[in-house]
C-alpha cells in the first residue's frame, strides 16, 4: 500500500508537468514587400498583446507596419481617420500642415508606447535600438516641420546626440541659403538635408541587433515565415 507522503509527491509532480492541452497557438500576419510575414507562437508562453507589440520591432517589417520609423510629414491616406483632403501630399497642399500634425502626433504616441514596453531581457537590445531609431526619425520630422513653418534655417543646424548637421551637411545648408523660392527650399530639405543627416545618424546608430531578435524567437518558441506571393504554397 502506497504511503501518504509518496502519494502527495506524485500529485505535485503530475500538476507540475505542462500539458499539451494548455498550449494556445496563435498566428500574427503582416503584409510586406516580400510577401506575407507570419509569426506563430504560444500565448501560454507569451501573451498575444505583448507579442503584437514586439512583432512590430521585427527586422522583417518596414514602413507603416514597423514601429522603428516615425510617419513622414507627407503621409496622408484618403480614407484613414484623422486626415483631411490629401491634395498633392506636399507643401503646396491646402491641408499639409494639418495632416503633418496628425503624423507628428502618431509618431509621438508610438514613441511613448515603445518607451513603456517591458521586454524580456533577451529582447532588450532590439527595444533599445528601436527606441533610438524612432526617436531620431521623429526628431527629423519635427525639425523639418518647424523649418517649413518658420523658414528659419538655423533650426536645421541644431545638434542631436552630438551629431552636428551644420558641420556634416554644410554644403546643403549653404545652398539652401541661396534659394528664395519656398517650394524649392522645401524639396531640398525634404530630400537632400534629410538624407544627409539621416545617413550620418544611421552610421552612429549601428546595425539592427539581429542576434537578439533571433534569440528571442528561439527562447519563446516563435516561428517566423515570409510567404512569397509568387512562390508555391
Amino acid at each position: 500500500m502506497r504511503s501518504r507522503p509518496a502519494l502527495g509527491a506524485l500529485l505535485v509532480l503530475l500538476l507540475a508537468v505542462p500539458r499539451a492541452a494548455d498550449a494556445t497557438p496563435a498566428i500574427l500576419k503582416f503584409p510586406t514587400l516580400l510577401g506575407e510575414y507570419t509569426l506563430a507562437f504560444d500565448t501560454a508562453v507569451i501573451p498575444e498583446e505583448e507579442m503584437r507589440a514586439f512583432a512590430r520591432l521585427s527586422p522583417r517589417l518596414h514602413g507603416l507596419e514597423s514601429w522603428v520609423v516615425a510617419p513622414r510629414l507627407e503621409r496622408c491616406v484618403a480614407d484613414e481617420p484623422g486626415y483631411h483632403d490629401c491634395g498633392a501630399r506636399s507643401l503646396t497642399s491646402a491641408n499639409f500642415e494639418r495632416n503633418a500634425r496628425v503624423n507628428l502626433d502618431r509618431g509621438g504616441r508610438l514613441l511613448a508606447t515603445l518607451r513603456s514596453l517591458r521586454p524580456p531581457r533577451v529582447l532588450s537590445p532590439v527595444v533599445d535600438y528601436s527606441r533610438r531609431a524612432l526617436a531620431w526619425s521623429l526628431w527629423l520630422e519635427e525639425t523639418k516641420f518647424e523649418f517649413y513653418r518658420t523658414w528659419d534655417a538655423s533650426v536645421l543646424r541644431r545638434p542631436y546626440e552630438g551629431l552636428d548637421p551644420g558641420a556634416l551637411c554644410g554644403p546643403v545648408l549653404d545652398e539652401l541659403e541661396r534659394i528664395r523660392e519656398r517650394e524649392a527650399r522645401y524639396r531640398l530639405v525634404a530630400y537632400r538635408w534629410h538624407n544627409c543627416v539621416n545617413d550620418a545618424y544611421l552610421v552612429r546608430l549601428g546595425d539592427y541587433p539581429l542576434d537578439a531578435w533571433e534569440a528571442f524567437l528561439r527562447t519563446h518558441g516563435i516561428r517566423e515565415v515570409v510567404l512569397d506571393p509568387l512562390g508555391p504554397r
